[in-house]
């Protein structure tokens, strides 16, 4: 059970992205890394707040996950969710960058007089 407050920080990270394909190279990297550093923190907030396990046979529920308190699962869920999302950007602007840095380099090369 995914609840919608875990689709915020991907959404911004991504809708800041794009937006940032419009400003410099500098803006993109550093709204990866601060947003990188923003899903660590939740799960580390995550992992805090899940609190003590319950005895499964106290309660009668045998997965580990129904035995704690589901405030910490929500913060491990954006965090995780939020870093899959930060991967994936980062794989794809290291991939846009090399391209358009190889076209520039071609661009400059057949302008130049040789």
């Amino acid at each position: 059970m995914i609840s919608g407050y875990v689709w915020i920080l991907p959404a911004v990270t991504i809708v800041g992205w794009i937006l940032s394909w419009w400003g410099t190279r500098r803006i993109r990297w550093c709204l990866l890394a601060t947003a990188t550093v923003i899903s660590v923190s939740c799960l580390v907030i995550g992992d805090r707040e899940k609190g003590p396990q319950i005895s499964p046979g106290t309660v009668g529920c045998s997965p580990a996950l129904e035995c704690m308190d589901w405030h910490g699962i929500y913060w491990l869920e954006a965090g995780l969710i939020g870093f899959v999302c930060c991967l994936a950007l980062l794989i794809v602007t290291t991939v846009a960058e090399l391209v358009l840095w190889f076209d520039r380099r071609g661009a400059a090369s057949a302008e130049s007089p040789g």
